[in-house]
């Protein structure tokens, strides 16, 4: 399976993600450490006996570090063995006269210490075990690796189909930027013992640790009242799903008008439009010229049309006044395909500052670029506006040299945030969706994502749940998901060969599916 980040459970602040120095002021509040570490390793076990199902007579192999994320592991491998299960746990060093050691003893936990000359039977136990639990290093380590610790991972055998489970961050992923030494633990799971750690959504950190979850060790209420960044799954999605009374007419739904498209870029809005019908608007309007009305036409026949004049790099040429908005539509996109020319870059300026124009419009593409450009016009956006850029845009938004990458698209995302008012959802693996005061972010990598076009489908999909009345976040929240799940549909187990409208297809599909799967 893919790796990604899920919700499972609905504690308060179970959906939250934090940095090492926000997890460690969690715990400073959540009382003694003992207790803390009690409560992680029950909830640990549970969690692995959730997934390896009876575990009487079978075996499962805990690799111990010296530090907090070791006794975790002890904790957890004692009620392991008290539910029946084979357990070992393998030390990267001696833990002389640790009570966790000696509980796990008494209760029928096998001790032993790694050293170089036990490789042999440390290879024997790993190949007889159907799970291998990584408790060697946490929070308070960061690559690269050495000594003892990677002498042991370096001396895993993979063995197929075992599974093999990280506490809190896989060993050898650094817990804040997800960077990774080439030997770090390779996870099918990460279980997180208090909220998700940014390192394992982050690449390449999420790609060591597997499926992601967060575990509620006791401190959910300090982390429901925070404001750190919140987890996309289709458990904090599926109440978004706009509802369809059954006397509803196309009126009843959202009208959306797409204006983009130029000689150069036919299918940009036609991809948009697709999406935006399959995402549940009740009419699609496209206002571009004539060239790309026949293409949007023969993709979706359902839409309908505004014609507008072209010039001679074959941009639309319209002064703009000339569209009439005002109580017709429910939401605007803008952008999609639309090209550069002195003409569309005045009718984007305007819309986006005609204080008549009181709907979402959602800012895409050669929109953005218009934007980045005019930078005066930044400051007249408004909250109802939502910003789409990709890292590229985004540092041209803010006038800045180098694309962010990984945990820097964050930072980046709310400082464009903060200083515009509008919403930003900055696309990536991971994507984040972000206002002035909240974040939001999907981790749910998908190559097959990584196509021209895909960003057009995000885009339509966004502004036609705007259409539908949902408030801007709501519908920025909602699209993201149901894009990266028409992505995983579409996709099946393909990273590459996607036609990109197949992706658009799938929005329906996946509108559907919002709110009736656990991930």
């Amino acid at each position: 399976m893919r790796p990604r980040a899920i919700v499972r459970g609905s504690s308060p602040g179970i959906d939250r993600v934090v940095n090492v120095s926000e997890a460690r002021l969690l715990e400073s509040g959540a009382g003694p450490n003992s207790e803390l570490m009690q409560r992680a390793g029950a909830s640990l076990s549970v969690a692995v006996r959730r997934q390896l199902g009876p575990l009487r007579g079978r075996s499962v192999i805990t690799l111990v570090g010296p530090g907090n994320n070791g006794g975790d592991a002890l904790i957890m491998a004692k009620a392991l063995a008290h539910a029946g299960g084979a357990i070992t746990c393998w030390g990267s060093r001696e833990r002389i006269g640790d009570p966790l050691v000696q509980s796990a003893r008494r209760n029928g936990v096998r001790w032993r210490v790694w050293s170089g000359n036990k490789a042999r039977p440390f290879d024997r136990d790993i190949r007889s075990a159907i799970a291998v639990v990584d408790g060697l290093l946490g929070v308070g380590s960061t690559p690269p690796l050495r000594g003892a610790v990677i002498e042991m991972l370096h001396a895993l055998p993979p063995v197929v189909d075992q599974h093999r489970i990280a506490i809190d961050v896989p060993t050898g992923v650094d817990p804040d930027t997800g960077h990774s030494d080439a030997h770090a633990f390779q996870a099918t799971s990460t279980l997180a013992t208090g909220p998700i750690k940014f390192g394992t959504i982050l690449h390449p950190g999420i790609e060591y640790a597997g499926i992601v979850e967060a575990l509620d060790i006791g401190f959910s209420d300090q982390i429901a009242m925070s404001e750190f960044p919140r987890l996309l799954s289709s458990r904090t999605i599926r109440n978004l799903v706009p509802t369809r009374p059954l006397n509803g007419h196309k009126g009843s739904f959202g009208k959306l008008l797409i204006i983009g498209g130029s000689t150069r870029y036919h299918g940009a809005p036609a991809l948009a439009s697709l999406a935006a019908q399959a995402a549940g608007a009740g009419l699609v309007t496209v206002a571009s010229i004539d060239p790309v009305i026949k293409t949007v036409a023969n993709l979706v026949p359902a839409a309908t049309f505004y014609p507008l004049p072209s010039n001679g790099n074959g941009c639309i040429d319209t002064a703009p006044t000339d569209i009439e908005l005002t109580g017709t539509v429910q939401a605007l996109l803008v952008g999609p395909g639309l090209g550069r020319s002195q003409s569309s870059d005045a009718l984007v300026l305007h819309l986006l500052t005609d204080s008549e124009i009181n709907v979402p419009i959602v800012i895409d593409a050669d929109g953005l670029n218009v934007l980045a450009d005019n930078p005066t016009y930044l400051d007249q956006l408004r909250p109802n506006h939502v910003l789409t850029p990709h890292p590229g845009e985004l540092a041209r938004l803010l006038a800045i040299d180098n694309s962010p990458k990984g945990a820097e698209v964050i930072e980046a995302a709310r400082t464009l945030a903060i200083r515009t008012g509008a919403l930003v959802v900055a696309k990536g693996s991971p994507t984040f969706v972000t206002t002035a005061t909240e974040t939001h972010v999907l981790a749910q990598p998908n190559p097959a994502l990584a196509t021209a076009g895909s960003g057009d489908i995000l885009a339509g999909t966004i502004a036609s749940l705007a259409a539908q009345k949902l408030p801007v976040l709501d519908a920025a929240r909602l699209g993201v998901w149901m894009h990266s799940q028409a992505g995983m549909l579409a996709a099946g187990q393909r990273a590459a060969g996607l036609a990109v409208e197949d992706i658009a297809r799938h929005i329906s599909e996946a509108r559907l599916d919002a709110g009736n799967c656990d991930s």
